[in-house]
């Protein structure tokens, strides 16, 4: 017991030690704002995630998600964390 509980814990430590590296700076997003960025995208076009990427764009961090909707079809998503809104395609 004391083996599994202590390979859970040393996991969990180097998930959060990589996960806080690869957000160090400015160059990412706290993971709240991921999280709300995506349930934006998918109310906005609702469907299954596969990719999320957080991308810079005239200056500006956005969170870019990508869904297959029921038909199949694989649409792109911009979100603007700052707003938690869809950015219109152009």
């Amino acid at each position: 017991m004391m083996k599994k509980i202590t390979g859970a814990a040393i996991l969990t430590a180097a998930m959060f030690f990589s996960f806080n590296s690869a957000f160090a700076g400015n160059e990412g997003l706290p993971a709240d704002q991921i999280i709300s960025a995506i349930q934006a995208a998918v109310a906005a076009n609702p469907g299954n995630i596969y990719e999320t990427e957080v991308e810079r764009e005239q200056g500006k961090l956005i969170v870019e998600v990508k869904i297959i909707d029921a038909n199949g079809k694989k649409i792109k998503v911009k979100i603007d964390p700052a707003k938690n809104a869809v950015i219109p395609n152009k």
